[in-house]
């Protein structure tokens, strides 16, 4: 069975970063913005706070475009 918890979540104006952790696949970074589309990097990061800053990271940048 597959035993995933949202460990840390964090938000932004705008958005709300969720970290997941699954002890075989390590942490993940879930994306929420204002429209309500969940997005998800793929990457499977060794700590929370790993991905937590990749999806700052992600924000971030969609601020620059």
């Amino acid at each position: 069975m597959d035993n995933t918890q949202f460990v840390q979540l964090s938000a932004l104006p705008g958005w709300i970063i969720g970290v997941s952790h699954n002890r075989q696949h390590g942490y993940q970074c879930w994306l929420i913005n204002s429209a309500l589309d969940v997005l998800n990097d793929g990457y499977e990061y060794s700590t929370s706070s790993a991905a937590l800053m990749a999806g700052r990271s992600f924000i971030e940048r969609q601020y620059e475009a």
